[in-house]
């Protein structure tokens, strides 16, 4: 991510080259503990956040949708994030129409998850497609996500 930060495509892709090399190579015995719990899916996440921070959107939304893929379902954070980043990554792509249908699938997670940051993000893809808002699917996301409630998970029963 910090060479993406600094615009450097070149030390970002030596720097995944590196990471993928890393990755493929397995645990070891030094690994941190928290290593234990990086999966591919995580690695991903980061490249689709590499790629974006980038601009390269199409390229961001390749690795986003593996990210998605690869993740355990059971993670409902992690497939919420990763799945905000898909909108977003394919909003700027221009895929409005695909973007509009992972939101849909990032706010049917949020019922269950409280995140200020996804929705954060959301928001931000929300953004992006308002000017695609003539397109039915787009519209219907866009609706959608005005009427959730902002900091909490719209569906969820309370006390």
């Amino acid at each position: 991510g910090g060479r993406a930060g600094l615009g450097d495509r070149t030390g970002c892709d030596r720097a995944i080259g590196r990471a993928r090399a890393a990755f493929g190579r397995g645990t070891a015995a030094g690994d941190p503990e928290w290593m234990s719990f990086f999966r591919e899916a995580e690695l991903e996440l980061l490249e689709a956040q590499c790629w974006s921070a980038l601009g390269d959107w199409s390229r961001a939304a390749r690795h986003g949708r593996r990210a998605t893929a690869l993740q355990d379902a059971h993670f409902t954070r992690n497939l919420a994030l990763y799945r905000a980043q898909l909108t977003g990554d394919l909003a700027r792509a221009g895929r409005a129409d695909e973007a509009a249908a992972t939101g849909h699938q990032v706010l049917d997670l949020l019922t269950r998850v409280q995140s200020s940051r996804i929705r954060g993000m959301l928001a931000g893809a929300a953004r992006v497609l308002e000017p695609r808002a003539g397109a039915a699917p787009v519209a219907g996301f866009l609706t959608r996500h005005r009427e959730s409630p902002p900091g909490r998970p719209s569906d969820r029963p309370g006390p």
